[in-house]
């Protein structure tokens, strides 16, 4: 898709066909082509595969043609929308949500870009044929979801970066993290490589009025604020600071002003100012009252503090510094540190709510600024009592009053000023910093003056008052704008309001002149003239005679004569409605007190009549929100963003898999039918035919050979069953067998039974890959003793997991169907569909250079770890480890949320019925063959094998470590563990602990269960004996379940606001105390100084010595005082547990009560004798179902690099093309579009390469 000005308005159709299947249509206004994106009618996967005359199209009508097969008859329901604003896919449901109605609230900005905003919505509610069951609760989570009201509250611009102040250097497709509301809903658009194809969504408000000057000439101010979503919530929900290091609340406000494009002149002068608010950045809450009383405001007991560095940091980063102009940013500044203005409106006065609030902050402050954790900001505080100055003085005075403390912070900070030039050799004799235009029109940017710094208002909730103060600092600052780019808006240039004095505090100051003009001095009498290069026109007077800043000496009156009306009732009518914008989205009500904007106004005395009534209704009205709707509207929030989803829907799977049996698959062979049929059997794997019934002759079996779309890993076989009006037709077992030609299928599941039940009802049966018969029988005898020993309860986890092969070219899966009885009768079939998982092969040949050096480096670090077997292959961070690759710095993929207890292993297909698995499992089993990013980070760029993360143990003691030179294998390391617990008695009964830290070393040592079971067998020693699941009594067993569940939910918790508190900021990475702080047998406290010593049973004896040079290195456990060391401290996951049980008291207030307190509290430290035993149970539980699934993880990216070897390495580096080079700047897909068909010599079929498309093994010959 090659990028265009734009010439159309963005289209989007969605067409649903009376088969139930959905396509969207998009047109983009950026593109000439069409594209088509189908909805997997299953699994609600998107799919989109770049191919001319399939998906890609040259008009919206050939595109609809293609879809209705050119039958309108065969169109169900059409839905004509703007643009899409997100897509998600939950189980049971997809929600496709979009803009039916867009308003140019910003119509054209300088260089190009329209601001639209969302005036009308809809959520297209899709029915998946997933059988997966749902709860009621998940559906009723689903419809709430599918309500959110989003109208008028949200924008977007398609062809320029909004997410940053005016003008961004960064392009559209690098938006900053913090303001993009739909990131987890437009996942799915950049996994199939279309990421423009769903807009970048703010929240807020964008609008702009148009006005002109003394001279008539006209120019446009724009208000946008862009909301922060690190700390999003409702009112009582999201107050102060959250773990996320930012402020319930919390806006960024830009005001932008300049002259609109005309054809006269080539050179367009702008200018932005730049402010944010929020609530207080501190720990606190606030209690809410079933009453008209007023709330209660409490203060976190716990370092409420915490965080409030980092949420300067992050503003110093964004004001000190802006990208792409950094160094011109700290030559314009005087010193490196950015200041930071903070203008507090909270009540002061004795026996306030509010005053305990405005205490903690001036003590934030004070402990910021002395203990040195801000180097690079400076941080001011200016308190004025708002409320209590419009009480005893009234609001004009309260006016002056703000302007006297907003006067020289504001005049230190200043705005940004420059100019927009839409040819590029007009630019070059221009001073200041130029920056190339990212947007539709062109040119560049000249920015004389920049801002320098920030102020940020608060009140209590960053709503009324906030909302008024913050107007009349940008009214001052509008006026002075207006000067700089040469457009007076003063009335009487004859007034004087200034003093000898007055000038005296502007240091000298001088009005620069606006763009395009030129100081010069006659050389005669040398005196100053001016020259306007635009118009070729010289003057002795200075284009901005007003003297600068002058209106913040006046009163409200004379600032009402001396100033020209119509930009202040523009600005006015701008901070009106964004006022009530953020007020709605805040407390569900409009914004109070909003008369004292309209003070300048001469029908200012209107809107005052009424004021009080007014009030007490938004009053009540927000009560009652605030108390019966703020709880839902918070869940709402929260699922739009795509957080909290592991509390919200348990069940649902972030990454659904691929149904790989639809077109272009088919069968090898025709399938017999008694009825006519010209499919030749092709509609058993059509969804367009799920209601068919296939009657096949009679015969003994009935055996079908299905060829996939493409190379993967198949994970399930989904039959819908059909039997017309004869049950016995129907088939009772099924064989699978599966290969990637005829001559290598393999049994992978045998009989499996298929019971009778109603005609279209769906049945899953998991395909675990082809076993070893050893394997098989080795862990079976485990199996069977458990199903007839003394005990029968439910597992903890897998202790005798079978290890099916993983093979991502699996091509051909065979299917055997069988009769209940003997003898030869028809079969009756419906739908078959083979799910699974398929390598993301386009963006693989997209930069097959870059792959093929991961796999060498990989293949180095396996050979490796053959050679030190001994060596963990898991890090103990918490944390997925960071490797580093050949040429590049890859970071591990990180998804934004991923859902506990899903039940689905994306590789197995294995569907666990528990209701929540362990956090870690879920993170690190998702998002791993997805495509997204650069395809070799899927696999490079999580680092399993071997390696060790920043913050772990340099080295890991063993018994085979020390003296010994010889290097034994993993199983004799792993017997040598066994021998170290049990002696010489090596059928000596073990507890939970040990064999849980047996199962620990086991997995380190990357040993599965059937290597495990033969290591234990050849010593005499039953695998059964050290099952963790048979050691426990049955209630403690299902206590513990239940504890890992709070402490899988919690742990996902931690992790998306960990992942929230690193935007804007650099990771600090992990304090060494990991979420678990367990591990095998080389968790020892050896250290002389710490007073707990919990871990000694692992050695035989310690001499601890007193150093009382290092006692302050310690830290002290919070229960019980002792000082502890790191091997003697529960793990972090312990103090989130016991706070999910006890969460703290207050109702409602802030997040407190929610998982932002508890992540407050797990900075706190816990020792292992003062932590519950059923928690530190937990913690290993857990630990151990985490090194499970990571060494899941480890053999799918072995089979994927032994897939890729085998398709990609020989071919591609034979060749000698560099494919990663190749179309760079085209997105997804069509980056790799000449690659690719060079590759497949003119063909886009994965078939045709390079064996894929035989039925039989050939020999290849090497060159």
């Amino acid at each position: 898709m090659a990028e265009i000005q734009a010439h159309r308005d963005t289209s989007v159709v969605i067409v649903e066909l009376e088969s139930n299947e959905f396509f969207i249509i998009v047109s983009l206004s950026t593109t000439r082509d069409t594209q088509v994106i189908y909805i997997d009618p299953t699994t609600g996967a998107l799919q989109y595969t770049a191919r001319d005359g399939f998906d890609i199209f040259s008009s919206e009508d050939e595109a609809l043609l293609f879809v209705t097969a050119g039958s309108h008859w065969l169109c169900k329901t059409t839905v004509h929308a703007r643009a899409i604003l997100g897509y998600a896919a939950l189980g049971s449901f997809a929600l496709l949500l979009v803009a039916t109605k867009l308003v140019a609230s910003i119509p054209e900005l300088p260089g190009g870009g329209c601001v639209y905003t969302v005036a009308e919505s809809q959520c297209i509610k899709i029915n998946l044929q997933n059988p997966h069951p749902q709860y009621k609760g998940e559906l009723k989570n689903i419809q709430d979801f599918a309500d959110i009201d989003i109208d008028g509250k949200h924008y977007f611009c398609e062809t320029r970066d909004i997410t940053r102040p005016f003008p961004s250097a960064a392009s559209i497709l690098d938006p900053d993290e913090e303001f993009v509301w739909n990131q987890w809903l437009s996942s799915s658009f950049k996994e199939i490589g279309l990421q423009r194809h769903c807009v970048i969504l703010l929240q807020g408000f964008a609008e702009c009025r148009n006005f002109v000057d003394l001279k008539q000439q006209e120019l446009v101010v724009a208000l946008t604020a862009r909301r922060s979503r690190i700390h999003p919530g409702t009112r009582y929900l999201a107050r102060g600071l959250n773990s996320g290091c930012s402020t319930g609340n919390e806006v960024e406000c830009e005001q932008l002003v300049w002259v609109p494009r005309t054809s006269a002149g080539r050179r367009f002068p702008f200018s932005v100012y730049l402010w944010r608010r929020g609530t207080v950045p501190i720990w606190w809450g606030a209690e809410l009252k079933f009453t008209a009383a007023e709330a209660e405001i409490y203060i976190s007991s716990e370092d409420p503090y915490r965080g409030a560095a980092q949420y300067y940091h992050r503003l110093s980063r964004r004001y000190g510094s802006r990208k792409g102009i950094e160094n011109v940013q700290s030559s314009n500044m005087r010193s490196s540190q950015v200041p930071i203005i903070c203008v507090n409106l909270l009540r002061s006065g004795e026996g306030k709510a509010e005053s305990v609030l405005l205490q903690h902050f001036q003590e934030s402050i004070n402990e910021i600024k002395s203990s040195g954790k801000l180097a690079d900001a400076q941080v001011y505080l200016i308190n004025y009592d708002w409320h209590a100055s419009v009480k005893l003085n009234g609001e004009a005075r309260t006016v002056e009053g703000l302007w006297s403390k907003l006067k020289r912070p504001t005049i230190g900070i200043g705005f940004v000023v420059g100019e927009y030039t839409p040819l590029l050799e007009d630019i070059r004799d221009q001073d200041g910093l130029v920056i190339q235009n990212s947007g539709p029109g062109g040119g560049a940017f000249s920015l004389r003056t920049l801002q320098k710094g920030v102020m940020r208002f608060n009140c209590a909730d960053s709503l009324d008052r906030t909302n008024a103060a913050s107007y009349f600092g940008a009214v001052q600052v509008l006026v002075e704008q207006c000067q700089r780019i040469g457009h007076s808006i003063n009335l009487d240039l004859g007034l004087n309001f200034l003093s000898k004095g007055d000038v005296d505090n502007t240091n000298g100051y001088v009005a620069p002149l606006p763009p395009g003009w030129e100081q010069r001095s006659d050389a005669v009498t040398g005196k100053v003239y001016y020259i306007d290069h635009t118009t070729r026109k010289t003057t002795w007077d200075h284009p901005c005679p007003d003297e600068p800043w002058r209106r913040f000496n006046m009163t409200v009156a004379q600032f009402k004569r001396a100033t020209f009306p119509a930009p202040i009732s523009a600005l006015a009518e701008l901070f009106l409605l964004a006022g009530d914008i953020h007020a709605t989205l805040y407390t569900g009500s409009k914004a109070m007190h909003s008369h004292v904007i309209q003070i300048f106004n001469d029908d200012a005395t209107k809107f005052k009549q009424f004021p009080a009534a007014q009030n007490m209704k938004i009053t009540l009205q927000r009560r009652y929100q605030n108390v019966v709707v703020d709880s839902s509207r918070q869940k709402q929030l929260e699922m739009f963003l795509g957080m909290r989803l592991c509390k919200y829907l348990p069940s649902v799977s972030d990454k659904p898999l691929q149904v790989l049996s639809r077109h272009p698959a088919g069968f090898l062979k025709p399938v017999p039918n008694m009825f006519p049929s010209l499919s030749s059997g092709s509609d058993l794997l059509s969804f367009k035919s799920k209601d068919l019934i296939w009657v096949s002759p009679a015969a003994d079996i009935m055996e079908l050979f299905i060829y996939l779309a493409e190379p993967c890993h198949v994970s399930q076989l989904l039959l819908t069953i059909s039997h017309g009006a004869d049950d016995s037709s129907s088939p009772t077992s099924v064989d699978v067998r599966t290969g990637c030609t005829l001559d290598g299928l393999q049994l992978v599941v045998e009989g499996a039974a298929i019971p009778q039940s109603a005609n279209g009802t769906k049945m899953i049966i998991p395909l675990p890959g082809v076993m070893s018969p050893e394997d098989v029988a080795v862990t079976g005898a485990g199996v069977r003793l458990g199903r007839h020993g003394k005990h029968n309860f439910p597992w903890l986890y897998d202790f005798e997991e079978q290890e099916g092969e993983i093979n991502f070219l699996t091509r051909i899966v065979a299917l055997t169907f069988y009769h209940s009885v003997a003898g030869r009768m028809p079969i009756t079939l419906g739908e078959i569909e083979v799910l699974g998982v398929a390598l993301p092969w386009r963006s693989i040949f997209a930069d097959v250079d870059y792959t093929l050096k991961s796999l060498e480096h990989d293949n180095k670090v396996q050979d490796n770890y053959k050679t030190s077997p001994q060596q963990p292959l898991f890090s103990k961070s918490s944390s997925m480890p960071v490797v580093s690759l050949p040429d590049r710095n890859v970071m591990p993929v990180m998804q934004p949320s991923s859902s506990l207890g899903h039940g689905l292993d994306l590789l197995t297909g294995d569907f666990d019925f528990l209701p929540l698995k362990s956090q870690s499992e879920i993170e690190y089993n998702s998002g791993i063959l997805t495509g997204e990013n650069n395809a070799a980070d899927e696999f490079s760029g999580h680092g399993f094998i071997g390696q060790t993360s920043p913050g772990s143990k340099a080295e890991i003691s063993h018994p085979l470590q020390g003296g010994s030179s010889q290097i034994k294998g993993a199983a004799d390391c792993y017997l040598s563990f066994l021998e170290q617990l049990c002696g010489s008695n090596m059928a000596k009964p073990l507890d939970y602990v040990e064999t849980m830290k047996l199962e620990i070393e086991r997995l380190q040592l990357n040993i599965s269960a059937a290597e495990r079971d033969r290591a234990l067998l050849s010593v005499g020693r039953d695998p059964a004996t050290i099952d963790p699941n048979r050691l426990l009594e049955p209630h403690y067993v299902a206590q513990l379940r239940r504890t890992a569940q709070n402490l899988a939910l919690s742990s996902q918790i931690a992790s998306e606001d960990k992942k929230l508190s690193i935007i804007g900021l650099e990771d600090e990475g992990d304090d060494g105390i990991e979420f678990w702080n367990v591990d095998g047998f080389s968790d020892n406290c050896t250290d002389p100084v710490c007073e707990v010593h919990a871990e000694t049973q692992w050695i035989k004896s310690i001499d601890f010595k007193s150093t009382p040079e290092r006692l302050h290195e310690l830290p002290v456990c919070s229960r019980c005082s002792r000082r502890v060391c790191r091997v003697c401290r529960a793990g972090k996951g312990s103090v989130l547990l016991r706070d999910a049980v006890n969460p703290g008291a207050g109702q409602g207030g802030s997040s407190h009560g929610g998982s932002a307190y508890r992540l407050s509290a797990a900075d706190k430290v816990l020792c292992k004798r003062c932590c519950p035993q059923k928690v530190l149970d937990a913690l290993l539980l857990d630990r151990v179902k985490v090194l499970s699934s990571l060494r899941q993880i480890s053999r799918v990216k072995c089979a994927a690099l032994k897939a890729l070897q085998q398709l990609v390495g020989c071919s591609s580096k034979d060749s000698g093309m560099d494919f990663g080079k190749r179309d760079g700047g085209l997105e997804g897909p069509g980056r790799s579009e000449s690659g690719l068909k060079t590759l497949f010599e003119g063909e886009f079929s994965l078939a045709e390469f390079p064996y894929g498309g035989l039925l039989y093994p050939v020999s290849v010959t090497q060159h």
